[in-house]
């Protein structure tokens, strides 16, 4: 008996040292999870800036231009709605969007006849004006948490109005409203600096079908061609809450 009390006391006092030096040892912290933004989700928005295009007159009977190519430019503002899905770092979304625009661009040609004055030239303001345009784009991007970077593409419209005026009296002698369809492409960035809120920034060039009107009896229709470069900043509010965490 006394022989087995001596040897479990031996043992105990060997033990006992790596017994205290575990109890020593850092525990291991819980993983701490890592905020990911994900793109994926229903989206609706509103965006506004400015466009500058490009615009001139062409004599549809002979294709000579009866004017020179002019600037058209002006305001816009929108809604926007649309649908991203998120693979890895990918994104893949559609976007549709309508605006006002207030764009209008005007040229000074002095050589259009008139019935009262069929011979000779008088002066006339030639213009085109956007007053709508619409987009149903694709998007392709490549996000870095919650910074996304994006090209687009897809189908435009637009509303335009095209006329002359008498360049002494600023009369309307004529003009015509047309919708022209088009496409456009551009690309962006977009910013989520919220859970559910993000704001973007992007460039869209547009090129629109060109469309006939006719001016005064002497010389007949006219072709007015259009493309717009669209600069425009905008908020967008995503559905879901797209914070996920990541350990």
């Amino acid at each position: 008996m006394t022989k087995h009390i001596l040897l479990g006391a031996i043992t105990a006092l060997v033990l006992a040292p790596a017994a205290v030096s575990a109890a020593d040892l850092p525990m291991k912290a819980a993983p701490i999870p890592v905020a990911i933004y994900d793109w994926t989700g229903f989206y609706i928005g509103v965006a506004g800036g400015g466009s500058l295009g490009t615009s001139s007159h062409i004599d549809v009977a002979t294709g000579l231009g009866d004017t020179q190519g002019y600037n058209v430019k002006g305001g816009l503002i929108g809604g926007t709605v649309g649908y991203n899905w998120q693979v890895s770092s990918f994104v893949f979304g559609l976007e549709g969007d309508a605006s006002w625009v207030g764009e209008y661009g005007t040229y000074l040609d002095d050589g259009l006849a008139n019935l009262n004055n069929p011979a000779g030239p008088f002066a006339v303001t030639s213009y085109t004006k956007e007053t709508w345009m619409a987009t149903a784009r694709a998007r392709f991007g490549y996000a870095v948490n919650n910074l996304l970077f994006y090209g687009t593409g897809g189908y435009a419209v637009a509303g335009v109005e095209a006329g002359i005026k008498d360049a002494a009296s600023n009369i309307l002698l004529a003009s015509a409203t047309s919708t022209r369809s088009g496409w456009t492409a551009g690309g962006g960035f977009e910013w989520g600096f919220a859970p559910n809120w993000s704001a973007k920034f992007e460039w869209l060039y547009m090129r629109f079908e060109s469309a006939p009107f006719n001016t005064v009896v002497a010389e007949g229709p006219r072709s007015v061609p259009l493309d717009d470069n669209v600069v425009r900043a905008g908020i967008n509010y995503r559905f879901g809450g797209p914070v996920v965490a990541r350990y």
